[in-house]
């Protein structure tokens, strides 16, 4: 990688990745409409890169033609909270959006690394799921990311563009904040945010509902590893722990790291939503040895510790 292009680079995980180009010495251009993503993100690394304002399921990309990346990651996304109450938006930046980059990643001959979502299986069938497990969306965002994945291996077979497909866990880490106008309430941020300043937190169902959390910093290091190599090409891989935990651990723990002592709420369950998720990461350890480095307990400490210092 010498010349990359992150769409969604000002956003939670965008940033993340962007910042970790920038280290490598990689010469990066992010493109970022800011409907979820922030500048401010990229503070460390703003003034080595190049940052373009632009909406992926724009159809003119004439602004980006001056850009011949060798690699592109296809982090811009519309969230699966928001995805039942305005579905044509979801559409517009999943499926358009991801068709959009993937004409562009053509032009270039540039290699494709897409992040897509493991609620895709929907209910488990069974534990820990791979990626063998079938397909069951929930909600237009996992269907429209699916639909994603379906092209980029039709681009990778018709047009032999390299493209590697990373399906996340529920990440998490600094940076990612809640976003009401969204409807994007991500589960550690919310729980944190609203812990430390003291409010009740609203926990949907009965809390005793598992996720598969994965530290921003190891999402990172899968894409990274993934695009490195030259040997998976139209592959498709589980970034994840092999780990589940309860939203009411997850709740127990920040009130112990926060050593607050809160009753949180509980509410209706939220639709979509899923009673267990433990993923398995084997199949990208053995091509990629990629192994997470970060406990929970460690990335929940370090993204406290962040939302401190921006309050």
């Amino acid at each position: 990688m010498k010349n990359v292009l992150v769409t969604g680079g000002a956003g939670f995980v965008g940033s993340h990745l962007v910042e970790t180009l920038v280290k490598k010495g990689i010469n990066v251009t992010v493109i970022d409409d800011f409907s979820n993503g922030n500048k401010e993100n990229l503070n460390s690394c703003l003034e080595k890169i190049k940052l373009i304002n632009f909406d992926v399921s724009n159809s003119d990309w004439s602004l980006l033609n001056e850009i011949t990346p060798d690699t592109i990651f296809h982090l811009a996304t519309h969230p699966r909270s928001f995805s039942l109450s305005d579905p044509k938006r979801n559409l517009e930046v999943n499926v358009l959006g991801t068709l959009n980059v993937l004409e562009f990643a053509k032009k270039n001959n540039s290699k494709f690394i897409y992040t897509s979502n493991s609620g895709i299986c929907g209910e488990p069938k069974f534990f820990p799921v791979t990626e063998e497990h079938p397909e069951d969306c929930k909600t237009p965002y996992d269907a429209n990311k699916l639909i994603g994945e379906h092209y980029a291996k039709i681009y990778h077979e018709i047009y032999g563009i390299y493209i590697t497909i990373f399906r996340l866990a529920a990440v998490y880490g600094e940076r990612q904040k809640v976003n009401e106008s969204l409807g994007w309430r991500p589960l550690v941020a919310t729980l944190v945010q609203k812990i430390i300043s003291d409010e009740t937190p609203s926990i949907q169902w009965d809390g005793n509902q598992t996720r598969d959390l994965i530290y921003v910093k190891d999402v990172v290091n899968g894409l990274i590893k993934g695009a490195e190599s030259n040997e998976h090409a139209g592959m498709m891989f589980l970034l994840s722990t092999n780990k589940e935990t309860s939203v009411n651990q997850v709740f127990d723990m920040i009130c112990k790291l926060t050593k607050k002592e809160i009753t949180p709420k509980y509410e209706e369950k939220n639709l979509g939503d899923l009673r267990r998720m433990i993923l398995s990461y084997d199949k990208a350890k053995l091509a990629f040895d990629y192994t997470p480095e970060f406990s929970l307990k460690d990335g929940v400490l370090r993204y406290i510790e962040w939302l401190k210092k921006t309050k």
